[in-house]
């Protein structure tokens, strides 16, 4: 093989995973930031995702629901790299917001900018109460719009965990947040 040939495989490599990729990075990073809170580990966590995956850009392809199965690797690697961090306490503080449209695109229509942002602090505020276990079947759940059958899959647990779960988080989720604040999410 020329090093022409070499090039010009490469190429047509990235052009093919970065196909498949890209409708997919703003989840993936959404998601690493909601679970990494903060946007530098996130950026580090997706990108050391895609780099273990640009080699097997030919097992991606054959990959039925790529979306699901991505935050299924993305977070596995976290649970590798970040929760086994003993020393370094989640702030819970200040937590991270990938995405300005996040909860925006949930509201009703006519609020105006303060009350949105005070809303998403709110709801922000509320979901850092939960158990991290909780946490992450209502942000794959109610926010990121997975089925319970996807959540269970992705999380690596039985579908009536992911039910127990989401009823118990959203029963809490209701005590903290004011009553009249938020329609706290639909039922399953």
């Amino acid at each position: 093989m020329s090093l022409i040939e070499f090039f010009r495989g490469r190429a047509a490599k990235e052009d093919r995973f970065t196909a498949l990729v890209r409708p997919h990075l703003r989840l993936m990073h959404r998601m690493a930031c909601r679970w990494t809170q903060d946007r530098a580990d996130a950026e580090d966590l997706v990108q050391d995702v895609l780099t273990r995956l640009f080699p097997r850009t030919e097992e991606l392809e054959a990959v039925e629901k790529l979306g699901p199965w991505l935050v299924k690797v993305l977070y596995r690697r976290y649970v590798d790299l970040y929760r086994r961090r003993a020393n370094s306490p989640i702030d819970e503080t200040a937590p991270c917001v990938s995405d300005d449209h996040f909860f925006q695109e949930r509201l009703e229509d006519g609020r105006n900018h303060f009350q949105q942002l005070e809303l998403q602090r709110l709801l922000n505020r509320a979901l850092y109460t939960l158990d991290e276990s909780w946490r992450d079947v209502v942000l794959l759940h109610d926010v990121e719009g997975y089925t319970a059958l996807e959540v269970a899959e992705i999380l690596d647990i039985n579908v009536g965990t992911v039910k127990s779960r989401l009823h118990r988080a959203r029963k809490k989720l209701k005590s903290v947040l004011e009553p009249g604040t938020v329609e706290v999410f639909a039922a399953c």
